[in-house]
């Protein structure tokens, strides 16, 4: 099977940590390394070959600040 890099890329565009992925193919891997996005992007490669980057969803991060927002300050009645 195929040996893959899922780079976590930081909001200062260096390299955060490094994930060993072996998938089937590239579509394959293209699914588990969307599956890691959070706060950071993700930089998908194998060997010298990039082959995707997936960004978080600022819509979700927002949603989840706001929950925990309200989880840690809730509203006072």
């Amino acid at each position: 099977m195929p040996e893959y890099q899922a780079y976590v890329i930081g909001k200062d565009g260096h390299i955060k940590q490094r994930l060993d992925l072996i998938c089937a193919d590239d579509a394959a891997a293209k699914e588990r390394a969307k599956s890691l996005v959070e706060n950071d992007a993700i930089e998908l490669w194998q060997s010298d070959h990039k082959i995707a980057t997936f960004d978080p969803d600022p819509l979700k991060a927002e949603q989840v600040q706001g929950w925990l927002k309200s989880e840690l300050h809730p509203p006072k009645r």
